[in-house]
């Protein structure tokens, strides 16, 4: 370790520091007291003015809890992920958000997140595939028209019709090569956003929130990916006394997206020629949960769409309706959210390669994966296909390789 750390970047190196760092809330004096050496030592280490020691290096990783090949990993800059945050929190209108440590953590993590998700496909020679969409304008447009276009266009370009959408996170991995992570963050946070040219377009939904809410919250950033994607968000509930044009516009964009017009004009009027016009609160829940989305945006979407007449939400909401209650009578009790990290499927399946081709540790994969070292071994675990006679008669596991081209992988 000492050779590398002769040869790396000190000044990027001491940058990681003092990110990770702050991400944990420590204070240079309180580092440097755990370190025993003076904080003007730490100061110069953090400036990259002093050469760090192996020993220094360990006791940092341990108490910021970083992996020590990741914050030796010379391609990792924070800064530019770090500068767009910033400006998103002073423009969020939330004071509380803003300075807040738990904030400034969260948005570390989901660097990191993006990051390793970035050296996973590099180390298995597997880049995502972006085919983001056009950057749409809506300047000087009626934000809530505009968003119905993009909507519909971006439904078109991604050849999804005007039908229920299953696995949206796959898709939107898959289809347009956005990262897509459940993270837990703050209460009041729904989801982050940032795009940059190394990393692509990054987004989290907060796991503590119910699944229908978090779907919103995706598409949401989804929305800001199609009109501003070198503009890092944080969707913050409640936080605007007026809705700027753009929150304004990836908010109908969600809806649009996720409940168009035609689809659900045409489910509705099926629905309501079966029932013989008894529509119940039971029938709107269950095609909540086919468009996978919350009881309250079907119900005010209906009302938009004047399938309902207005003020429906508001008249359940007077009567005591409660959706929740409604929803696990009906078996849905599966909306509520896990608290826990939820990575992609492509991730998960990537780190599997990895260790299977020795290119990381089993610790490695527990950091990797955010869990621990028994889950993880369950994870590897899925993505092995079946057990193979090797040239020495030894039975072994294969895992599929994502890199290998169809031809390979069928002769396989």
């Amino acid at each position: 370790m000492k050779e590398i750390l002769k040869s790396i970047d000190r000044q990027a190196l001491g940058e990681r520091l003092q990110a990770a760092r702050k991400a944990r809330g420590l204070t240079q004096q309180e580092v440097a007291d755990r370190l025993q050496i003076a904080r003007t030592t730490l100061t110069a280490i953090e400036k990259g003015e002093r050469l760090i020691r192996p020993d220094e290096l360990m006791l940092l990783a341990q108490l910021y809890t970083e992996s020590v090949n990741r914050l030796l990993r010379q391609e990792v800059n924070p800064e530019p992920f770090v500068v767009q945050f910033r400006a998103a929190l002073s423009q969020s209108g939330s004071n509380a958000l803003a300075g807040g440590t738990e904030t400034e953590q969260a948005i570390h993590e989901f660097q990191k997140l993006c990051e390793d998700y970035l050296h996973l496909e590099t180390i298995t020679a597997s880049p995502l595939h972006q085919k983001l969409p056009p950057i749409y304008d809506i300047e000087g447009f009626d934000p809530v028209k505009r968003a119905e276009d993009v909507a519909s266009a971006e439904r078109n370009r991604l050849g999804l019709g005007d039908g229920t959408i299953a696995n949206l996170r796959k898709i939107l991995e898959n289809e347009v090569g956005i990262r897509v992570f459940g993270m837990p963050l703050p209460s009041k946070i729904a989801g982050l956003f940032a795009y940059t040219g190394r990393l692509g377009a990054c987004i989290a939904t907060n796991t503590n929130h119910p699944r229908d809410r978090q779907l919103l919250s995706i598409i949401h950033e989804y929305g800001h990916v199609s009109t501003n994607r070198t503009k890092a968000d944080i969707f913050i509930l409640q936080a605007y006394g007026r809705m700027p044009a753009s929150e304004r516009f990836a908010e109908a964009f969600a809806r649009f997206f996720l409940m168009p017009a035609s689809g659900l004009q045409r489910r509705f009027h099926d629905l309501k020629q079966a029932k013989k016009g008894n529509i119940t609160p039971a029938d709107l829940l269950a095609l909540a949960d086919l468009y996978s989305v919350s009881f309250q945006a079907l119900v005010l979407r209906l009302e938009e769409l004047r399938l309902l007449p207005t003020g429906t939400w508001d008249g359940l909401n007077q009567r005591g309706f409660q959706v929740r209650k409604a929803q696990n009578i009906m078996g849905m009790s599966s909306k509520a959210g896990s608290g826990e990290f939820e990575l992609p499927y492509r991730y998960r399946a990537l780190a599997a390669e990895a260790l299977n081709n020795e290119d990381i540790s089993e610790g490695q994969l527990v950091r990797l994966l955010r869990t621990d070292r028994v889950r993880a071994r369950e994870i590897v675990e899925e993505f092995i296909d079946r057990d193979v006679i090797d040239d020495e008669g030894e039975r072994r596991p294969i895992t599929f390789d994502l890199s290998l081209p169809l031809t390979e992988t069928a002769e396989a």
